[in-house]
């Protein structure tokens, strides 16, 4: 049998030991910071629930939301009630300019624009508007129309989500200040 030295027994106990304190300190640092696991950010519990209105039920945009809200385990009302909060999804637009050109006069880079507005009624307050701008450039060209059509599909679909993912830390960090 073999037996374990003294002086390697108390290594691997003070280690333990080291490692359990040094967990332990990590623990109450971050806890006292405001440190908060992913999830746990309160946005349940400022919403319970939310009814959710759009004029296009089936977007993508509406989509992405809902699957943002259901992610959060917010219950979202297929009816509107006086004591939940309302989010309004009012438009959603996109805009293509040329940024930049060949030596021929053809596009070399585009800028995509994308503006949605929507705002958010909590119970008993007035409702707050706000809009998101959202840009992204990329390279054009013409010889590869059908790749750069694709490209530009995606990027629009980008910029949606990080719409959709706007909407959620607004509704995080809003502060109702007038009442109706």
């Amino acid at each position: 049998m073999h037996s374990i030295h003294p002086r390697a027994f108390y290594r691997q106990t003070l280690y333990r030991r080291t490692m359990l304190l040094m967990t332990l300190a990590m623990t109450l640092l971050l806890s006292g910071c405001g440190f908060h696991l992913k999830h746990s950010d309160g946005l349940v519990d400022k919403f319970p629930e939310i009814y959710l209105q759009t004029n296009n039920p089936k977007g993508d945009l509406t989509r992405l939301v809902k699957l943002r809200l259901r992610g959060a385990n917010i219950k979202i009302l297929t009816e509107p009630s006086p004591d939940v909060a309302v989010l309004r999804l009012k438009s959603e637009s996109q805009s293509e300019r040329t940024i930049s050109l060949y030596a021929t006069a053809q596009n070399a880079e585009k800028e995509i624009g994308y503006v949605m507005k929507y705002s958010l009624k909590m119970p008993n307050f007035t409702a707050k508007d706000f809009d998101v701008n959202l840009y992204r450039d990329f390279l054009y060209d013409s010889s590869q129309a059908l790749a750069k059509s694709r490209e530009q599909e995606l990027l629009i679909k980008e910029l949606q989500g990080v719409a959709a993912d706007h909407i959620i830390s607004t509704m995080l960090s809003i502060k109702n200040q007038t009442a109706e």
